[in-house]
């Protein structure tokens, strides 16, 4: 039964499961040399059906990370609701305010860039991030869902 698992990433416990239930090979008499048909055939496709079954969990799986990546680059925002009600409470002026959120959330893109660029916050400069505004705007033209930045006018 140890080939049938090895089918299967260890990561499914549900593939190793399904392995563990089918049933165990019958015992070989003295005078046969090899298994009946049959019995061969079973265990064959029992072990096709694990097989099969490991491969649609991975296809799903890598259909929910995708999804879940598609989520969070649509979902995305530069400025969270809970730090644009601080600022709204600070008890800034129009302008204060206005400023202050546009600081605020050009600081979280800084953030996302640094990520990308797989350097730190403090090493970016303007080469840097005109840059990375130019590798967002390739990938916003070749793909829509890969860019960070999504603008609602194609004009942009």
């Amino acid at each position: 039964m140890q080939h049938i698992t090895s089918a299967c990433k260890t990561s499914h416990a549900s593939c190793a499961a399904a392995a563990a239930a089918l049933p165990p090979r019958p015992l070989l008499r003295r005078a046969a040399a090899v298994p009946c048909r049959r019995v061969a055939a079973r265990d064959a496709a029992s072990r096709l059906a694990v097989r099969r079954r490991c491969q649609e969990e991975d296809k799903q799986q890598q259909q929910q990370q995708e999804e879940a990546a598609t989520d969070e680059q649509e979902k995305r925002t530069f400025l969270s609701l809970e730090e644009a009600g601080l600022v709204e409470m600070s008890g800034l002026s129009t302008h204060e305010r206005f400023l202050c959120r546009l600081t605020i959330s050009s600081l979280n893109l800084l953030r996302v860039i640094s990520e990308q660029e797989g350097v730190p916050i403090e090493e970016l400069n303007a080469g840097r991030v005109c840059d990375w505004f130019l590798k967002d705007k390739l990938k916003r033209e070749q793909n829509v869902g890969t860019a960070v930045l999504q603008w609602d006018d194609p004009g942009f």
